[in-house]
C-alpha cells in the first residue's frame, strides 16, 4: 500500500465519528442544546452539570472511557451516570459509543443560594 494511501485511510478512519450537530440531535435533550447554543465559541468553556444514559451497565472501563473524555464522574446506578463537564468536552463524552442520551441536570432548589 502506498504511504498517501494509508495516510488517506488513516484520516478517514479517524475523523468518521459523529459531528457536533448529530451529537445535538441525537444524544441531547432540548434544555442542553438549548444551554450549548447559547454559548458563544469566543466565550470561556462553562461547566455543565449532566445526566447520562448509557446502553449498559456502567463498568469501570467505561467510567474510565468517561473520565478521560473530560467527564468528572459523580454518581452511577446501573446504566445511569452524574457529571461536571465543560462545554467543550460535552461532545467528546456525547461521541462515546456507549452513551446513548445525555440531559442537563435540574439544579435542586433545595441547594441553590
Amino acid at each position: 500500500m502506498k504511504p498517501l494511501s494509508l495516510l488517506l485511510l488513516l484520516m478517514v478512519a479517524v475523523g468518521c465519528g459523529p459531528d457536533r450537530a448529530t451529537l445535538m440531535d441525537t444524544k441531547f435533550d432540548a434544555s442542553l442544546r438549548q444551554k450549548l447554543t447559547g454559548i458563544k465559541e469566543e466565550d470561556p468553556p462553562q461547566s455543565l452539570a449532566v445526566i447520562g444514559k448509557c446502553t449498559a451497565t456502567i463498568d469501570g472501563q467505561m467510567r474510565q472511557e468517561l473520565i478521560d473524555a473530560g467527564a468528572d464522574v459523580h454518581t452511577m446506578q446501573n446504566d445511569i451516570f452524574t457529571a461536571n463537564v465543560s462545554s467543550e468536552d460535552v461532545f467528546k463524552v456525547a461521541a462515546l459509543e456507549f452513551v446513548t442520551q445525555l440531559q442537563l441536570s435540574k439544579e435542586s432548589k433545595m441547594f441553590s443560594k
